[in-house]
């Protein structure tokens, strides 16, 4: 039963965080949504940062990337999924830019987006190795910069998609695949 209370306190703070917003999200309010009182969630979270971790850990794993398959097709899969989550999730991806801003000024919020960007990176970096090998033309030693370069213009990608209305976010995916399988 406790582990089911934290993680119903960390879905109502991805869900109260996403909705709201950081500042306007209090730890009263996640408790609500919730349906605890809000000292349990004192009692799972020493305070209002831990919390956002946790709950930005659960839109880290909603935008994660999967990898397993043929290296061209599972690129191109990939990237194909992202156009659809752009449309899917906006409300995942402003709470991970909002993170992105707040994490300038709170270590804590830091080090989750930090985490997360590692290891999306990561399986950045293995799809790109994967392509590599099957093609004469690049190096292995270009594939981390490579993960890198699509990384940042996803990250990119999303937010100019939250904010610019006449953004074309699936011109810019289809041109970035169209770079990166290059």
């Amino acid at each position: 039963m406790p582990a089911e209370t934290r993680t119903r306190i960390v879905d109502a703070a991805f869900t109260a965080l996403a909705r709201d917003g950081y500042e306007a999200t209090t730890v009263k309010h996640i408790a609500d949504e919730a349906g605890v009182a809000p000292g349990l969630v004192h009692y799972y979270f020493k305070s209002k940062e831990d919390l956002v971790v946790a709950a930005l850990a659960v839109c880290c794993e909603q935008m994660a990337l999967r990898g397993d398959g043929d290296p061209g097709t599972e690129a191109m899969s990939r990237l194909a999924e992202f156009k659809s989550n752009l449309r899917e999730n906006r409300q995942v991806h402003g709470l991970f830019v909002e993170m992105l801003g707040i994490g300038l000024h709170n270590p804590a919020v830091a080090a989750g987006v930090v985490a997360f960007m590692r290891q999306d990176r990561a399986l950045v970096e293995s799809l790109v190795r994967d392509v590599i090998a099957v093609r004469e033309d690049r190096s292995q030693a270009e594939a981390p910069a490579l993960a890198a370069a699509i990384s940042a213009a996803v990250i990119g990608i999303i937010a100019q998609n939250l904010v610019d209305p006449e953004f074309q976010a699936d011109a810019a995916v289809d041109a970035l695949t169209a770079m990166a399988l290059k």
